[in-house]
């Protein structure tokens, strides 16, 4: 990840002080970074991608893709700025509909259900990232071995 930060700062013609004071971080922290020293923290990815929106996150994160977004503009803000509270998200179960005409046979999977249950059955987990407390993340990705 080291490599494609530099490239972002070579393309913002940046230097680390700079670069640093871009994302609001500590010029000591991007130092770090630079040198290898320590890896970026996910609040420094955050950051980055903050004050950046054109940068894919999936080239910053693990090198896939082109580093400029196709879709978003320079000017267009980020999702959700790093000061902003995420939206609570609130699921509540589906009543049972009651239904006092005689009872129907049910499918065990409708023709929508079907459709959903196909599209799963055809997809594959790439990878999985873990975020931790301490602004750390891991990335996880399955062997290729049994696989078409």
């Amino acid at each position: 990840m080291k490599e494609r930060i530099l490239q972002i700062m070579a393309y913002e013609k940046l230097g680390q002080a700079q670069f640093a004071a871009a994302i609001g971080i500590q010029r000591a922290a991007m130092s770090h970074i630079v040198s290898g020293r320590n890896n970026p923290s996910l609040e420094v990815v955050q950051k980055i991608l903050a004050r950046f929106p054109y940068i894919n996150p999936d080239w910053l994160l693990v090198g896939r893709g082109e580093m400029r977004r196709e879709e978003v503009s320079d000017a267009q803000p980020g999702l959700f700025p790093p000061e902003a509270p995420l939206p609570e998200i609130k699921i509540t179960p589906k009543e049972p509909e009651e239904n006092n005409d005689k009872p129907e046979e049910k499918q065990p999977y409708p023709e929508a259900d079907i459709a959903i249950k196909n599209e799963v059955e055809n997809k594959r987990v790439e990878r999985i990232m873990v975020f931790y407390s301490d602004n750390t993340f891991e990335i996880f990705v399955p062997e290729k071995a049994g696989r078409e």
